[in-house]
């Protein structure tokens, strides 16, 4: 990756901090309620596959030059069914009538 690459930059910096959010979010679920535990496993999946799919969208940037959109399709596929699954968790966790 050339040090003037921005673009490819922005991925690796976007993976590192999905990573990171991912290992927070795991290591988390020892200190946690009971009930929070699913949804922090689930926070975890979503910054993890996003993480994932991070670390091919700068490779392929490095590679193609081109806007990735395909990885982001599929990302968005896996992760905003999760996302909802992760709201409905948090609303019945904190209480909320469901």
């Amino acid at each position: 990756m050339a040090s003037d690459d921005y673009v490819g930059f922005t991925f690796f910096v976007g993976c590192m901090a999905m990573m990171a959010a991912s290992a927070f979010f795991f290591l988390s679920m020892g200190s946690v309620e009971g009930k929070w535990k699913t949804s922090l496993l689930v926070s975890g999946l979503i910054t993890f596959i996003a993480a994932v799919h991070y670390f091919y969208m700068r490779d392929y940037w490095a590679v193609v030059g081109e806007s990735p959109t395909f990885f982001r399709y599929v990302d968005w596929t896996l992760t905003v069914p999760l996302m909802c699954v992760e709201f409905y968790l948090i609303l019945k966790a904190a209480g909320a009538k469901t």
